[in-house]
């Protein structure tokens, strides 16, 4: 969801690239057999970010469809937070990365102050 096919091929294969946003832009090959977006995500973010509700640290995990984050105290603590299409574009007050999306900015955790004060991007 919310990727978007490039004029560039992937050397492995030759099917074109697909830019697809979670956390940052990737550039990864259509076939997600080739070039995995969870393996993208995982090498980037995995343990970056610590747990707002614990000392642990978040692990990048994967369901159908989803890239999301959760604490490795699982299942002691039980946060788990959604990666949106969007990029990371500051660091909240909280710890945690503030998001551009397609609705604006928010904090990565919904239940932060930052979360409910989302802004559209201008232009000048």
């Amino acid at each position: 969801a919310g990727a978007s096919v490039t004029d560039a091929t992937c050397d492995d294969c030759g099917l074109p690239k697909i830019r697809v946003e979670r956390g940052e832009p990737f550039h990864l090959c259509l076939d997600p057999a080739c070039d995995p977006m969870e393996a993208a995500v995982s090498d980037r973010f995995d343990r970056v970010w610590d747990c707002p509700d614990c000392d642990g640290s978040l692990t990048v995990e994967f369901a159908p469809g989803r890239v999301y984050l959760a604490c490795e105290n699982r299942p002691d603590c039980e946060t788990t937070l959604s990666i949106p299409s969007g990029v990371a574009v500051d660091e909240c007050d909280c710890g945690l990365p503030i998001f551009e999306t397609a609705a604006g900015r928010s904090c990565l955790d919904g239940t932060c102050e930052f979360a409910g004060h989302t802004a559209s991007a201008t232009r000048d």
